[in-house]
């Protein structure tokens, strides 16, 4: 990584004091971004539509979070708040900003656009992103200064593009908010994603909504023992009280631990080891993913060479079939009638 020496008036001197990617590292994921987008599945084999989601995937995590992230490593932190149908995702992050910016209500889905929140400082930074093609963008004075708060559709959305673009946001993500309930924490989607990002590096925390004040002791000891026996001890976690019935904020007081934990995750040394932390889990999960893709391709391969084998003993047989009529039927009346003359 290398910071180029300013010079110029001030501004110009800011803007080049940026940290910047290493330009060998950007050009290697650029280069494997090509190769990637080139590869063809056309082969009906076992695992092939798995192997094609892999790839989009990669192409996802590519686009939208590392090749960007390699361009501008002072762009604020992609904060995604995901989760179920009915978690409460657009509610917490209207009471964390206590501002109605994202839609909430009981009609299902409500963020049916992503919204992106950012401070309004830094929407330069932004600009260039993929993911403000896909995205409502609200600048907001409370989001703290080097995160964006992005509101995502439904994981289980029953619409396929809600679940695709939410899928694409969390691949995109510096940080995952999974948001869920008291009652549906042991579903198994919430852990779905949470191995993804723990296996990949990504940093993470967890908030358990509605939790119901006799339950309280209870839920977080067990949600504890999973995160601990999945390997993620070290996930924030967030309880917030179940309130009953309730339209608008939830009171500042049951959101407060999330907001002071996002302004200390803002601070400068924070947000960018949480953003390195990310990048490296990233980089590292990119051999794995690119040799299963590899191993998928040679499959094709060997399937097409196996293909090519059948045809070929195929045409060899068709061709001594038809030498063999054309001998027999120059045995049989052609030769006869060349002795009766």
């Amino acid at each position: 990584m290398t910071i180029p020496a300013p010079s110029g008036p001030t501004a110009d001197a800011d803007v080049d004091a940026r940290p910047r990617a290493d330009q060998s590292l950007l050009d290697a994921v650029t280069d494997l971004r090509r190769d990637v987008d080139a590869v063809r599945l056309p082969l009906p084999l076992d695992g092939v539509d798995e192997a094609e989601e892999s790839r989009r995937r990669l192409l996802d995590q590519l686009d939208d979070h590392l090749l960007p992230r390699l361009r501008e490593l002072s762009a604020p932190a992609v904060v995604v708040v995901a989760g179920s149908t009915g978690a409460g995702k657009s509610t917490l992050v209207n009471s964390l900003l206590r501002d109605e910016v994202t839609t909430a209500g009981v009609l299902r889905p409500t963020t049916r656009r992503p919204v992106l929140v950012h401070h309004p400082d830094d929407g330069d930074l932004l600009s260039a992103h993929p993911l403000m093609e896909v995205v409502r963008v609200v600048a907001h004075p409370a989001v703290p200064r080097g995160l964006t708060l992005l509101d995502a559709p439904d994981l289980d959305s029953l619409e396929e593009s809600n679940r695709a673009t939410a899928h694409r946001l969390l691949e995109a993500a510096d940080l995952w908010v999974f948001v869920t309930t008291a009652a549906r924490y042991g579903d198994a989607l919430p852990w779905q994603y949470l191995q993804r990002a723990a296996d990949r590096g990504t940093s993470m925390a967890m908030v358990l909504n509605r939790v119901p004040a006799a339950a309280l002791t209870d839920v977080r000891a067990d949600l504890m023992t999973r995160l601990r026996e999945h390997g993620m001890s070290a996930v924030p976690l967030f309880l917030v009280p179940d309130v009953g019935p309730h339209e608008g904020l939830l009171d500042a007081t049951k959101v407060a631990p999330i907001n002071r934990w996002l302004a200390m995750v803002a601070g400068p040394d924070r947000a960018r080891s949480v953003i390195v932390r990310t990048q490296r889990g990233a980089l590292k999960a990119l051999r794995p993913w690119a040799d299963t893709l590899v191993a998928a391709v040679q499959a094709q391969v060997d399937a097409r060479a196996r293909l090519e084998a059948v045809v070929g003993a195929a045409e060899e047989a068709a061709q001594g079939v038809a030498a063999t009529d054309t001998a027999l039927l120059a045995e049989g009346p052609v030769r006869g009638a060349w002795e009766a003359r």
